[in-house]
């Protein structure tokens, strides 16, 4: 396929499919959820993950005001739910309540934890980074929630059990039927083809 060269930077951040997370945060009585595909981990020891959002976001605001916030990991059967937390707005409605979002008790911090995510970290800020409207946003994970059986020994995400749910930029979400699914370990295929 012929590639073609732009000087325009045009959709440089369109690196998608990426997996859609649900960050929620409480402060005041009040509580959100959005949803964010720009996020990556920082560091493994102290153990940082990060996100961008827009400032303007009601989810920011309760997190600027409580210093913490969670990171949910939902599986594929509920993108749905996440494509609705990321189409609405929490000053306009209760998404937990609109939506029937259940809740965990969290440990660590006030920010609530979805009972479905197959995996929630509780974050404290520890830094933040505000570039023309957005915020990157890093916390440290100060504890982890997991659902039995959805990750294997080695850490990796047991796909038989759970798929991630995915973004595909201009407000669109998949789902991936598990059987269409082929996992690639890169050791072997660098090996195979003695790259």
């Amino acid at each position: 396929m012929a590639k073609k060269v732009l000087e325009n930077v045009g959709l440089f951040y369109q690196h998608y499919p990426r997996i859609a997370l649900v960050v929620t945060a409480a402060s005041g009585g009040k509580e959100n959820a959005m949803t964010v595909a720009w996020h990556m981990p920082m560091s493994k020891d102290p153990p940082l993950i990060s996100f961008v959002t827009g400032t303007s976001h009601f989810t920011y605001k309760l997190i600027k005001e409580s210093g913490e916030f969670a990171i949910n990991l939902m599986p594929d059967t509920h993108a749905e739910m996440v494509a609705a937390i990321g189409g609405s707005k929490g000053e306009n409605c209760d998404k937990f309540a609109t939506y029937g979002i259940e809740k965990d008790q969290s440990v660590k911090t006030s920010a609530p934890i979805l009972a479905d995510a197959y995996a929630a970290f509780e974050c404290k800020v520890v830094e933040e980074k505000v570039y023309d409207g957005h915020s990157m946003v890093i916390g440290e994970v100060v504890a982890t929630h997991v659902q039995e059986g959805c990750f294997w020994d080695d850490g990796t995400v047991n796909l038989e059990k759970v798929f991630p749910v995915l973004y595909m930029g201009s407000e669109q979400y998949l789902n991936i039927e598990k059987a269409g699914v082929r996992m690639l370990k890169r050791d072997v295929y660098a090996k195979e083809l003695k790259l």
